[in-house]
């Protein structure tokens, strides 16, 4: 008896090692992803750019992210240049989707904005114009990708949406680049610095630029120093303009006072001095300061709001909104 289970044992011990194959392809072999499916999105923290746009009410310029200036990830990734970036989504080679990330995949959904962009909505995900809150649309023939706000936006909306580019092998996305690109709206109006001005021989309110150094920091990529540098010259690429009473920057008026300074009426309208103003504000960079002084003669007491913005000629989504409740005093 023992030896007839010995025997069966060994041969069922056989037939184990006959089973097993040296043959590669029976083993569990990766999945192809078919045209109808969403690839997983392969986890890789180093194929990740992460871009934080800040969008201000009152001004609410698009913004872009250039491919240039991420070549080295670009090409650490991808194994190619921008500009081959670019000849890959024209003959197939490169994709350009959505990444879900919550469901660590590829998101295959068509253009909802043109024909190489989508609308999002607060969570993030693709939807139509009507219900977006941000849109993003990759802009070919300047090699950026484009983020937008409708004007119906309101302080306060943040948000993240993700998009990348892949090497599309027919089988999977591993080779990629993801943009997880972060924004938030804000209202500079809404924080209002009351200040009491002079009415009397020009005597001035002095903004101290050095309480705005973050700020300056953030908005320009700017040093204090840079910035008073660059608003004491009107030859620049630094700018001042004031807003009038619907909150639109006034950009096609010469400066009026001293320097890079304007003399205004209550409603922020632009005025010359021999028409007798209400207030001006200049620059003055080599003081780290912002004069706002009152037109001789007004009633103490007298109120008006005072709104202007720094930022540059070549590129006006960057900029710094003053907001000042002036108030005269004898």
């Amino acid at each position: 008896m023992r030896k007839n289970i010995l025997y069966i044992a060994m041969a069922c011990f056989a037939l184990g090692f006959t089973a097993c194959s040296d043959d590669p392809n029976d083993a569990v072999t990766k999945h192809v992803y078919g045209p109808d499916e969403a690839p997983y999105l392969r986890s890789d923290a180093n194929a990740t750019i992460s871009n934080s746009l800040e969008f201000k009410i009152g001004h609410l310029a698009v913004q872009t992210i250039n491919l240039k200036n991420y070549a080295e990830q670009i090409q650490t990734k991808l194994k190619m240049t921008v500009d081959d970036v670019f000849v890959g989504l024209e003959n197939g080679d490169i994709v350009f989707y959505n990444i879900n990330t919550s469901r660590g995949a590829w998101d295959k959904t068509a253009p909802t904005k043109g024909s190489t962009g989508w609308y999002y909505n607060s969570a993030g995900g693709v939807t139509t114009e009507s219900n977006a809150q941000v849109a993003v649309e990759l802009d070919k023939a300047n090699k950026q990708i484009v983020v937008s706000v409708p004007e119906t936006v309101e302080d306060g909306m943040n948000g993240t949406v993700n998009v990348g580019f892949a090497v599309d092998n027919k089988k999977d996305y591993d080779m990629y680049v993801r943009f997880s690109i972060s924004y938030k709206v804000s209202d500079p109006s809404s924080n209002i610095v009351t200040i009491n001005v002079p009415n009397t021989d020009y005597t001035p309110y002095v903004v101290d630029l050095n309480d705005y150094e973050d700020n300056i920091k953030d908005a320009f990529g700017m040093t204090l120093k840079e910035f008073c540098e660059a608003i004491q010259s009107t030859d620049g690429d630094m700018v001042l303009y004031m807003l009038d009473k619907d909150g639109n920057w006034i950009t096609d008026q010469a400066y009026t006072a001293s320097g890079m300074g304007y003399w205004c009426d209550a409603d922020g309208n632009i005025m010359k001095w021999a028409d007798k103003p209400n207030y001006f504000v200049e620059s003055h960079g080599d003081e780290g300061a912002i004069y706002i002084g009152a037109y001789p003669g007004q009633e103490a007491g007298t109120e008006f709001r005072v709104r202007f913005v720094y930022t540059l000629k070549s590129d006006n989504s960057k900029f710094i909104q003053f907001v000042f409740k002036a108030v005269l005093i004898d």
